[in-house]
């Protein structure tokens, strides 16, 4: 028995929080040992896209087809990929290693969020669990009902867009960890020292009516407080 693409064990197993509804996926860099999440609406293709430049200048790629690539194979082994279904052996992997998040506006990651849903550009839920009629994140959904939705979702139930930033710095990551480096995406350009590649940009700024109703909003502002404080402290130095 399957509940989108799930067997019924792995579905039970991710409402429980033992196994992540969806994946954690994360840049490794070995001779370094740093390791960058991707952090989906957080830009996450443009990240990709200049981690393997580092290795393979001439390296160009398109959105969707840059998360299909295999960083192992464009950089000889210089870049790898690692996926997590599991918190638990993300935390293990973590230990002693160098973090690097590139994070973004919690307000504006949220509203690109929903613009992707609206625009089916990113379809919540589809990879890799295809739960997509069962949480019913769809495109025509209206903000106030989308927000709605994502607030009550905990990180372990959440689609990748709208998990939290910090979720990958949670349950005792932040303790083990080697060291944390954290980038705003506004910042990403100046912190790599080159002209980074952005991929799937939504180029509608979020309007004030809906930036004002996220800031009054005390269930985003709880459910998401970590990010924004995260947000607030680097942006402030």
């Amino acid at each position: 028995m399957r509940i989108g693409k799930l067997t019924l064990s792995k579905f039970i197993k991710g409402f429980i929080g033992t196994r992540l509804i969806d994946s954690i996926e994360v840049y490794y860099i070995p001779e370094t040992n740093t390791f960058y999440p991707i952090i989906s609406k957080s830009g996450c293709s443009t990240v990709k896209v200049d981690i393997i430049r580092r290795y393979k200048p001439d390296f160009t790629s398109k959105f969707p087809e840059i998360h299909q690539v295999d960083p192992a194979l464009e950089t000889n082994d210089k870049v790898l990929r690692k996926r997590f279904y599991s918190f638990k052996k993300y935390r293990k992997f973590s230990r002693g290693k160098v973090a690097h998040l590139v994070i973004r506006n919690p307000y504006e990651r949220i509203y690109s969020c929903f613009l992707d849903v609206v625009t089916n550009k990113n379809v919540m839920y589809e990879d890799p669990s295809g739960l997509t009629n069962f949480f019913g994140i769809k495109s025509e959904i209206s903000f106030d009902e989308f927000l709605k939705k994502v607030v009550k979702l905990p990180d372990y139930l959440s689609d990748r867009h709208f998990r939290s930033q910090s979720f990958y710095l949670q349950k005792g990551v932040e303790e083990v960890l080697g060291g944390i480096a954290v980038t705003l995406l506004e910042n990403y350009n100046k912190k790599t020292g080159e002209k980074a590649s952005k991929l799937n940009t939504n180029n509608k700024k979020i309007p004030q009516e809906i930036l004002q109703k996220l800031k009054k909003s005390n269930a985003f502002n709880k459910r998401f407080s970590k990010d924004i404080n995260m947000y607030q402290v680097i942006k402030n130095g």
